[in-house]
């Protein structure tokens, strides 16, 4: 079942970089948001951050909630659970307190899991604005 947020499902959560955009640069969101557009550089979310079908992420990211249905390549930290869905595909390093990675959905790299490496999105987001 996905990550879920409060009133809702995933699926629900508003759009912040629509499939037509390109984007360069670091990007800092604290309300769930999902992604459909491509982007370089830095992402951070402080919430639950959604990386569409249409999506193509060349950046490190660092999430309190990760659910990837489009592509990731880099490093992704932080993250209290990681969701690879049927058709989501991560390339480079995870570190998570959980990862769940469905049939269908690729990885390849490595994965670390355990409490003592995730450092709270939450913290995290809020020591870099």
């Amino acid at each position: 079942m996905p990550t879920t947020v409060t009133n809702g499902s995933w699926q629900d959560v508003r759009v912040s970089l629509g499939p037509d955009a390109h984007v360069t640069g670091k990007l800092v969101f604290s309300t769930p948001t999902r992604i459909e557009g491509k982007l370089k550089g830095e992402l951070r979310a402080s919430d639950l951050l959604v990386i569409g079908t249409q999506a193509v992420v060349h950046a490190n990211v660092h999430a309190a909630k990760l659910v990837v249905l489009g592509e990731v390549h880099g490093s992704v930290t932080g993250a209290l659970r990681v969701e690879i869905c049927a058709g989501g595909r991560v390339y480079g390093e995870i570190e998570t307190r959980a990862l769940v990675i469905r049939e269908g959905a690729r990885f390849e790299g490595r994965s670390k899991m355990g409490l003592s490496l995730v450092t709270p999105a939450r913290e995290a987001a809020g020591a870099e604005s």
